[in-house]
């Protein structure tokens, strides 16, 4: 009995000692909860109940120079899933009843709401897809009981008015890669709230991919905003606690005209004759300010606003004529005759050639091949144009002249290829030209120590020679030929293009304005640009390569190009060739430079008449009949291939033929013709002074070129 009784004595004591440890274990574990840990689980219960959403800024609007929209925004909605709010046992069944309504594929969605938990943010809506239509949020705000995590909001999409007529300018918008946007979360992970919230982007984001969207990103994007909000079981918003708006994006005023982008568009449309692609540009040549700029081929930049359009996105990118490639600024091809009035400027600034420098063109030059002088090699004209002074050669564009001026011939002392390359640069070749859009091109200016790095040949006379008109290894975009254009037309003044004319904010007020902007001043006399611009006009009138797109009442002054590059030759055994067009109006005090490129043409028969409907329309000028192209003797037969030569090596240039015939003697300088008056000189604005470097590319076709 007495043992009994200390037996329940000793389990009552080991009861209370039981009893008080686990009270004293569950108050250990309430102390932690609620005094270690409270401030997380408080924090973790307030985001289960409260939630901060950001609050996208409406993009700024673009406009063109007259107040018309370019770029705009459009209300759309957008279905997202909450990975949060989305239950486990439940997630199939959701999905799957969300891409019914949808009417989707479920696994797209699937792999969406997976990937978005494990980049770790399961609050952060997940876009399913964009711009659904008024039926599918109705079915979806309907079945909300059914569809817990599902969230339809609106949002702004942008719409461009103007489609392919300007989507090479303005670009368009797309989400962030991964890559990107892990890029910029580890930038973003050091900065304060506030600066994170105005300059770090959500994966669901859409951000400028090209264009001026690209370019002008942070000016356009404006600040996100917040919004507190208390939410239910579901996620859906309860009530709204507390709102921060968003700051809008500053609109854009560009320096083009919407009219005149149309016209120049459809001119250079129709004038293409079914070459597969053109590019024209209109440029203020005494601003630098974009008029218009058109490449063709050109796409639908809306297709990029909206979802479902996938197969249309992947037709562009499988285009084998590369619509979303902008000819204007990274299309780089040799610029042909258009280049001689770099030799030109060279030759007359180190007096080399003056204004009665005479020179005979027989049809071609022969010059002893720098490996064997027994043998010579044939450097061709377009024609056997005979006794030609500066404005001659160049208003006939003579391919022997400028051998001449650029490589010399004889007892004739050339410019030789370090000078000439070294113009070049200064007028803007061979470096990007600096326009305010992504992905210019910087050309190609060769020199000896360029062709020794990038094909481990030594430079030969024969290369100064292709150099001199444009050929060879020299490589151009139309941008650079048309910023070159400029300073002949405004006296040496060469300045950097720009689309952008002001930055305003939403209530007009200007932010900051985009003036001229000089970037070097080229050091020819006031006579030299004068006489530059006499053999340009004379081109029009003395020479069959312009007569026939004269336009009464207006003085033009241009240059044609027909450069060739290696392709297939034609039955002929031509090489084929890209046509080219850069001139100004009025000759004598010029508005507007305009240059056309059109792809497997000629400068004659498509480049100069598209220029020529372009100056028509902006000097509002009646139409004429079409005067029929100039009727060109027939170029020198296409050499062959080069029979063996005894001592092996390289030859002067690749595309002349060697021959064992006697090399012609240069002819005696007859009287000087009379000298034509010269134009006055534009005033003189201040240098600011640019320093550009060419980098080496990938040489293109070389050859002899034609006018």
């Amino acid at each position: 009995m007495h043992e009994e009784s200390s037996s329940a004595a000793t389990r009552a004591r080991l009861l209370r000692l039981g009893l008080v440890i686990a009270f004293f274990l569950l108050s250990l574990q309430a102390w932690r909860l609620q005094i270690v840990e409270g401030r997380a689980y408080r924090e973790q219960a307030d985001h289960n109940r409260m939630r901060i959403t950001t609050i996208p800024p409406l993009r700024g609007i673009i406009y063109d120079r007259n107040g018309n929209i370019l770029a705009a925004n459009t209300p759309a909605f957008v279905v997202s899933v909450i990975p949060a709010d989305l239950p486990r046992d439940r997630e199939a069944e959701v999905l799957q009843r969300l891409a019914d309504i949808l009417a989707m594929d479920v696994e797209p969605i699937r792999q969406a709401v997976q990937q978005g938990r494990s980049e770790g943010d399961a609050f952060t809506p997940v876009v399913v897809r964009r711009g659904i239509d008024e039926s599918a949020v109705q079915q979806i705000e309907e079945q909300h009981p059914r569809l817990p995590g599902v969230v339809v909001q609106p949002e702004a999409v942008r719409y461009y008015p103007e489609g392919p007529l300007l989507a090479h300018v303005l670009g368009y918008l797309g989400a962030l890669s991964p890559e990107e946007y892990e890029r910029q979360r580890r930038l973003c992970g050091a900065l304060e709230s506030e600066q994170r919230r105005k300059e770090c982007y959500n994966p669901n984001d859409r951000v400028g991919v090209a264009g001026l969207e690209r370019q002008y990103e942070r000016e356009l994007r404006g600040v996100p905003g917040q919004r507190l909000s208390e939410v239910d079981a579901s996620g859906r918003t309860v009530r709204e606690l507390r709102e921060e708006p968003p700051e809008p994006g500053y609109n854009l005023v560009l320096t083009l005209d919407l009219a005149l982008q149309r016209e120049v568009e459809q001119a250079l449309r129709e004038g293409m004759h079914g070459s597969p692609s053109a590019v024209a540009i209109v440029m203020r040549p005494t601003t630098g300010e974009i008029l218009a700029l058109v490449s063709l081929p050109s796409y639908d930049n809306n297709i990029f606003a909206s979802s479902g359009r996938d197969g249309e996105i992947e037709a562009l990118l499988n285009d084998p004529n590369r619509p979303l490639f902008n000819r204007a600024i990274a299309g780089q091809y040799p610029p042909g005759s258009t280049f001689k009035l770099v030799t030109a400027a060279a030759a007359l600034h180190e007096h080399i050639a003056d204004r009665n420098t005479i020179i005979e063109s027989r049809g071609a030059i022969l010059v002893p091949n720098e490996y064997n002088p027994q043998l010579l090699q044939r450097f061709p004209d377009w024609a056997v144009l005979g006794r030609m002074n500066f404005v001659q050669g160049l208003a006939y564009s003579s391919d022997v002249y400028f051998y001449y001026l650029g490589g010399g011939f004889e007892n004739f002392r050339g410019l030789g290829n370090e000078r000439l390359a070294a113009y070049a640069r200064q007028f803007g070749y061979g470096a990007r030209t600096g326009i305010d859009l992504p992905d210019e091109a910087e050309g190609i200016v060769p020199d000896e120590r360029w062709k020794e790095e990038a094909l481990g040949e030594r430079w030969v006379k024969g290369d100064t020679y292709n150099m001199a008109i444009g050929q060879g290894f020299v490589a151009a975009t139309p941008l650079q030929v048309a910023t070159a254009t400029n300073a002949f037309a405004n006296g040496g003044f060469l300045y950097r293009p720009h689309l952008v004319r002001a930055i305003v904010d939403q209530e007009g007020r200007t932010v900051r304005e985009f003036g001229p902007q000089l970037i070097r001043t080229l050091p020819l006399s006031p006579e030299h640009w004068a006489l530059i611009r006499e053999g340009m006009e004379a081109g029009y009138t003395i020479s069959p390569l312009l007569r026939h797109v004269r336009i009464p009442g207006l003085r033009v002054a241009g240059k044609t190009g027909t450069a060739e590059f290696h392709g297939p030759r034609n039955e002929r055994g031509e090489l084929p060739t890209h046509g080219w067009y850069t001139g100004f109006a009025p000759a004598d005090k010029p508005e507007i430079a305009v240059t056309v490129f059109v792809e497997r043409g000629s400068g004659s028969n498509e480049a100069a008449p598209i220029a020529t409907q372009i100056f028509r329309k902006y000097f509002h000028l009646a139409e004429a009949p079409a005067a029929p192209a100039p009727v060109l003797p027939p170029p020198p037969p296409a050499p062959g291939p080069q029979p063996p030569v005894p001592t092996p090596g390289p030859t002067a240039a690749g595309s002349t033929t060697a021959t064992p015939v006697p090399v012609p003697t240069a002819s005696p300088a007859p009287t000087a013709l009379p000298a034509a008056p010269t134009r006055a000189a534009l005033p003189a604005v201040p240098t600011l002074g640019l320093a550009v470097t060419p980098q080496a590319l990938p040489p293109p076709g070389s050859g002899p070129g034609t006018p």
